[in-house]
């Protein structure tokens, strides 16, 4: 019986995560839930798998504790994460953005098998995520392509990897048009549906930069190895490319339950009741190069790659703060890269050391935002 921790139970993935769970509930028993806020939909959650443990960062409404199953016990804030990470034998984290990068520290720490869907903290923590490896089982759709693929190649073939991008909802827009793009038609994603701060980094494709330096701390690549490319059906989710010219691709119907149940279960393969794609359906595939004018993100995530050190976790902070402004309706959509080169233009701080460290590093980054927001971007979306 595998004992599953899942954090930010009540987003995306961790709802996904849940409804495999509960299919599969005779070799999975979930232990624990985590999520931001006591809300009704996580104690729906609680309800429904009786965990040992809930845990939440907010105060939960009043009578919301006495509404848990008999023997589910409530902890809050960071006494509670752990807790909830200790007593699991595989973590998934589900946490959005940055708040993600605590809980994968925790998990790596403790020794426990992470199921690794944040991707703030794979490139945050990149000295840690490289020295655990072993213990790592990607997530996102992706990298759990990647995975798959390149655990049946020997590394001195590969020639290079490829990371599949859809072109979110901008792909065939021109970039004047870009310049004009509302909050609702960067949150409109043509083949998932993820929160918003996910969504809009699809739409810039930052998700994409970060997915590049995810894959060299995953995986050992050089960073000149790991490419972006357009796939707008989403079905072929990662490619190596071997030096005698061969492409070895992963393919599977657009549905996080798939990568998802693969890393709950690996090394194992389980037979899923989820819909299935016969291969003409998969068909056609198309590629594109990513353009470089409409897309610059690309191009910061690979600079604060090369740079390493603290430009990393600026480079992640600079995004969820400038993000954030977007879905405030107080900048533009093409501000949100400008704004994020602003920030690594402006960098003046060491590279960290620590955890504590990275997330000061972050936090600096926010602050620089909005600090240029303030003074140069106030007034103009």
């Amino acid at each position: 019986m595998i004992k599953l921790t899942v954090l930010g139970s009540t987003g995306s993935v961790g709802t996904q995560t849940l409804e495999v769970a509960e299919h599969f509930s005779d070799e999975i028993e979930v232990v624990a839930l985590v999520a931001r806020r006591a809300s009704e939909k996580l104690l729906n959650q609680a309800a429904r798998f009786c965990p040992r443990v809930v845990v939440s960062y907010e105060d939960p409404p009043k009578d919301w504790i006495s509404a848990l199953p008999k023997g589910t016990e409530y902890v809050k804030g960071d006494d509670g994460l752990k807790t909830a990470i200790r007593m699991a034998d595989r973590v998934m984290n589900a946490v959005a953005g940055v708040h993600g990068i605590k809980p994968a520290y925790i998990t790596l720490k403790e020794g426990k098998i992470l199921l690794a869907s944040n991707k703030e903290s794979l490139i945050c923590l990149g000295d840690l995520v490289r020295s655990a490896r072993d213990r790592i089982i990607p997530v996102d759709s992706e990298h759990n392509a990647l995975f798959q693929i390149l655990e049946k190649v020997n590394r001195e073939e590969i020639r290079h990897v490829y990371l599949t991008a859809s072109g979110g909802p901008f792909r065939s827009w021109t970039l004047e048009e870009m310049k004009r793009a509302t909050k609702e038609q960067a949150l409109n994603h043509p083949r998932w549906s993820m929160g918003a701060k996910i969504t809009v980094d699809s739409a810039t494709l930052m998700n994409k930069g970060f997915e590049m330096l995810e894959a060299v701390n995953l995986f050992d690549l050089d960073l000149d190895t790991v490419k972006v490319v357009i796939h707008p059906q989403s079905v072929v989710h990662g490619v190596v490319e071997l030096k005698d010219g061969t492409y070895l691709m992963h393919a599977s119907k657009t549905d996080m339950r798939i990568p998802i149940a693969h890393a709950l279960f690996y090394p194992e393969r389980k037979n899923t009741p989820f819909s299935r794609a016969d291969l003409p359906s998969l068909s056609p595939l198309e590629f594109e190069p990513v353009d470089g004018d409409k897309f610059r993100s690309i191009y910061l995530a690979r600079w604060a790659g090369e740079m390493g050190g603290v430009y990393v976790p600026v480079l992640v902070g600079a995004d969820e703060e400038a993000v954030n402004l977007f879905l405030e309706d107080r900048i533009g959509f093409l501000d949100i890269v400008d704004l994020v080169e602003r920030t690594l233009s402006e960098v003046n701080i060491p590279d960290p050391e620590s955890l504590e460290e990275i997330l000061e590093a972050v936090e600096w980054a926010r602050r620089k935002v909005r600090e240029i927001y303030g003074r140069e971007y106030a007034g103009r979306a």
